[in-house]
């Protein structure tokens, strides 16, 4: 399936086309736009910077919940890095590099950043402008405090029902479904944005 095929846009293709994945219809989230330094890291570590960022070196995430994203094909390409030991967990596409978004190391809070292309389409307006001391042009920071709330309000139900387990990216609480990479210092400085910050 190609992009222009692609009837729902809250579906994904990676670059090469190996893996699809989805996040479902109905998901609640918060749409978020991180200038963070790490987030440009992760991205231009793997070479995908071009597509992922936008101008100003911002990545569009969908905060939600992982029981929403499900894979369709190309599961077994599914791969992670951590830009340091203490790092989140950063996944991706490992056939061709494309970015799948982030997570805590483990399930105990219930959490997902899946990333969006700039201006992607089917996630509303983004509502939270975060981490702006890292941009590459002036923006002015906004609803991080909406954004925590959300994610919060998202994870305690997950936690009462159960429905936190449903988790494609762990094994059980503590076991990814990948082993992660872990950056070196050389591999993090080379990928680090211009402002470095």
């Amino acid at each position: 399936m190609t992009e222009a095929h692609m009837t729902n846009p809250r579906q994904f293709l990676c670059t090469c086309g190996t893996m699809q994945w989805e996040i479902a219809p109905t998901a609640p989230g918060t749409h978020v736009e991180c200038y963070c330094a790490d987030c440009q890291s992760f991205v231009r570590h793997l070479k995908a910077d071009a597509i992922w960022l936008d101008a100003r070196g911002g990545t569009e995430i969908f905060q939600t919940l992982p029981q929403h994203i499900r894979f369709t094909a190309g599961y077994d390409r599914l791969a992670a890095l951590r830009l340091g030991p203490k790092g989140l967990m950063r996944w991706y596409a490992g056939c061709c590099g494309a970015p799948i978004g982030n997570s805590l190391p483990h399930m105990g809070l219930p959490f997902f950043a899946a990333i969006l292309k700039p201006g992607q389409a089917g996630f509303g307006p983004v509502t939270c402008h975060a981490n702006t001391a890292a941009a590459h042009s002036p923006v002015k920071p906004n609803g991080t405090f909406g954004a925590i709330l959300g994610l919060l309000a998202r994870a305690l139900p997950a936690k009462i029902t159960g429905s936190w387990r449903q988790n494609p990216f762990f094994r059980d609480s503590r076991t990814p479904a990948v082993r992660p990479e872990i950056l070196t210092r050389d591999q993090r400085n080379a990928a680090r944005p211009p402002s470095g910050r």
